[in-house]
């Protein structure tokens, strides 16, 4: 019998192996600690957001607001939630799906059952990357548990992106075993989870991989086509019309942040003025932001196609080009949030093994690390600092993908294929192509960027609020419903808040009431099953005065000139249905309230257009529009235009009622007269305007998101309103101060 000799590992491969398994326990042991422990025993954020979203679809409520941040703050309140703030805005409806099976346990019993299924998507991520690679499973848990935060968040805020790692692995794995159409399939729903993904299109077609480009389109607008009778079209309509454009230019929440640095915004922080956010740009010119951005976005994905070989598919050159692909789309990312680069494992687990020199490896480790674990935070104050330092871990996502593209030119210059030999006429051709692509996307940028200073945003001397909401004015004060890190709360133009609970945790304070002719507001307050209305004096503020009256069962109020009557909404499923009540001298009601609305119309919102006129805002098929209720007859509908209108406000000119209205992707504010004629238009802009309320005949107050995350608006003013030049940047004070 022949004896087979069996190779020993050596010493020095034996100590190796043990250090990594040292340093591997620990970053596990780190992992628990500062990730799964405290996951475990809190909701935190963002795990609410798909929660609620889920639970409303799963318990059959209307679901045409999940992108309004005050109805979904109010379902979180009304549901009992432990979790100061959440929202929808950003996310595609289709990434609640995953969660439905879950909405119907108590949230933190949920979370912990999504806990677990991550803990297996995970386990099973790191496995088939071990059977897809030549790169053994102890290596592969190291290189991901090496992405200590990015794993850390994705646990620690419940949130989506391991799904799409283990989505992204699977297709990878489907395409190496030559079932591709399988793979477009799976990368279609990456796609409706988190959008990127749908941009493998692009690599497909570099690869002449015609039908993997169509099963990955065709999937991906299958599954979109699905969620029409699922979500319903309005909703369905506010995600495609109204938060993708805004999430493809980066302003699905803050473009100006440094705590998700991103080439939108640092070239928004190096080129645009935002009084708020950014009131002192390094070099203030929309028209380099509207050059340079584009060219930089363009740039980069021209280099990485022509990097890509159109004709060489050996399963080695795929590994590294989807690499390179995955990594340059997180680098081109508008959000790219810490647990985003979750996915930055599979392209460490591709390409490593496949870099030829210590010195290629050392620069992807290098940069994979600074990428998931650096984040400096350098005050505001100091912004060139701040360019430098906060924006370390996006510029070492560059370094990544110019590490895979140096490998990927290496091995197209063995081939003999890198430089082809395209004639004159080709490359003119090419060149005219993407100076006609860049042109026509500069354009539409500086469009864009001029109009971010069509708003006069009121100085905010209160900087820790996110967004206002809501202004009102009432005696010498504006009111507004600020967002904080705690929750929403209604704050006075001092800063001055107001308690409204009695049991020591305040609750969520979501709409104002208020007459200039009173001393009285009225706020919603929310901490209970049912919101309440409750009655303050505004010198209350900053003090613990029992409130003058309470009503409860009521959400949105709105007040008389006279502030002798009061309507409100009462909210069933997400139907609302409008009520008054007349109240005496002192504030208080005189009586039970009465229902105004018929059963069935879904009122969203009201204002007082007289004594005895409200308007009403009323969603038909999740379209609301404007309808006049006088006395005891029926609403009848004010205005016939098909666009959605609501946010009705009246009171600087009884014959003149401003509204937001839709118009394209955003809603603008504009003036409509009694009885009704066309329209003027008196805000403009690729952002959004909303929550008009008259500070007195011809100055109105609005809140307006431009220059900002999407729905997270500034206070801003508009004065002359109803003179001849209404709408026009004359009829705007240049200082966009308040008169005292």
């Amino acid at each position: 019998m022949r004896t087979v000799a069996v190779a020993k590992p050596l010493p020095g491969d034996r100590r190796i192996a043990a250090l990594e398994l040292c340093a591997l326990a620990a970053l596990i042991a780190l992992f628990v600690v500062q990730g799964l422990i405290p996951a475990w025993i809190s909701l935190r954020s963002d795990f609410p957001n798909y929660y609620i979203v889920a639970r409303l679809l799963r318990e059959h409520y209307s679901m045409d607001r999940i992108y309004d941040w005050i109805w979904l703050q109010r379902i979180k309140d009304h549901w009992g939630i432990q979790q100061q703030l959440v929202g929808f805005l950003g996310l595609t409806p289709f990434s609640a799906l995953p969660l439905v099976p879950l909405a119907g346990f108590e949230a933190l019993k949920a979370k912990h059952l999504w806990l677990c299924a991550n803990i297996a998507i995970f386990g099973a991520t790191l496995y088939g990357l071990h059977k897809t690679t030549p790169v053994d499973l102890r290596r592969i848990a190291l290189i991901a548990f090496l992405a200590i935060i990015p794993l850390r968040n994705n646990f620690l805020l419940g949130q989506m992106h391991l799904v799409v790692l283990g989505l992204l692995v699977l297709a990878f794995w489907l395409n190496q075993s030559g079932r591709r159409l399988s793979s477009g399939v799976v990368l279609g729903i990456a796609a409706l989870l988190k959008i990127y993904p749908i941009f493998f299109v692009l690599y497909f077609l570099r690869k002449r991989m015609w039908k993997q480009a169509l099963a990955l389109l065709g999937s991906a607008a299958g599954l979109l086509a699905v969620c029409f009778p699922i979500f319903g079209t309005p909703a369905m309509r506010a995600f495609l019309i109204e938060q993708f454009p805004r999430m493809l230019r980066g302003e699905a929440t803050d473009p100006f942040s440094l705590t998700a640095p991103s080439a939108s915004s640092l070239f928004h922080r190096v080129f645009l003025a935002q009084p708020l956010a950014n009131p002192h740009p390094l070099f203030p010119s929309p028209i380099m932001y509207a050059l340079l951005y584009p060219l930089w976005q363009l740039g980069l994905l021209l280099v990485t196609l022509l990097a890509i070989s159109p004709k060489n598919d050996h399963p080695r050159q795929r590994a590294l080009e989807w690499a390179a692909w995955i990594c340059l789309l997180l680098t081109l990312s508008t959000e790219p949030a810490s647990y985003h680069r979750v996915v930055l494992v599979m392209v460490v687990a591709l390409a490593l093994p496949l870099l030829r020199g210590a010195w290629n490896k050392a620069i992807l480790i290098a940069g994979y690390f600074a990428a998931c674990n650096l984040h400096p935070r350098i005050s505001p104050m100091q912004p060139a600092l701040a360019l430098i330092l906060d924006f370390l871990p996006y510029w070492a996502l560059v370094a990544m993908v110019a590490c895979l593209l140096v490998a990927l030119r290496d091995r197209r210059i063995e081939s003999g294929e890198f430089m082809p030999a395209w004639p004159a006429v080709r490359i003119a051709w090419a060149s005219a192509a993407f100076a006609a692509l860049w042109a026509v996307a500069a354009s539409k940028t500086f469009v864009h960027a001029s109009a971010l200073g069509h708003s006069e945003t009121v100085m905010d001397r209160s900087a820790s609020a996110f967004a206002r909401f809501a202004p009102h004015f009432a005696g010498s004060h504006v009111f507004t419903v600020a967002m904080r890190m705690e929750g929403l709360r209604v704050e006075d133009d001092e800063g001055r808040e107001y308690t409204t609970a009695s049991n020591g945790v305040e609750d969520d304070q979501l709409a104002i009431a208020a007459s200039p002719k009173t001393g009285r507001i009225w706020i919603e307050a929310a901490n209970a099953p049912q919101s309440r209305l409750v009655e303050m004096s505004p010198d209350a503020a900053g003090t613990a005065q029992p409130p003058i009256a309470t009503i409860p069962d009521a959400e949105s109020p709105a007040l008389s000139r006279d502030g002798r009557s009061l309507v409100f909404v009462r909210e069933r499923k997400g139907v609302g249905q409008a009520w008054m009540v007349h109240l005496d001298e002192q504030g208080r009601p005189s009586g039970p309230p009465a229902a105004i609305s018929p059963t069935g119309m879904d009122v969203r919102d009201a204002a007082f257009a007289s004594a005895d006129t409200v308007v009403l805002s009323a969603a038909t098929e999740g379209t609301p529009h404007l309808y006049i209720q006088r006395g005891a007859q029926p609403p009848a509908r004010f205005f016939p235009s098909a666009d959605a209108m609501d946010s009705p406000a009246s009171g600087g000119n009884q014959d003149v009622l401003v509204c937001r209205q839709r118009r394209g992707s955003d809603w603008q504010l504009f003036a409509l007269s009694n009885p009704p004629s066309q329209p003027v238009q008196l805000t403009f802009g690729d952002c959004n305007a909303y929550d008009p309320a008259w500070l007195d005949g011809d100055t109105l107050l609005y809140i307006s998101d431009c220059g900002r995350g999407n729905g997270l608006g500034a206070l801003s003013v508009l004065h002359g309103v109803l003179s001849p030049e209404s709408g026009n940047d004359s009829a705007r004070d240049p200082h966009g101060e308040l008169p005292r």
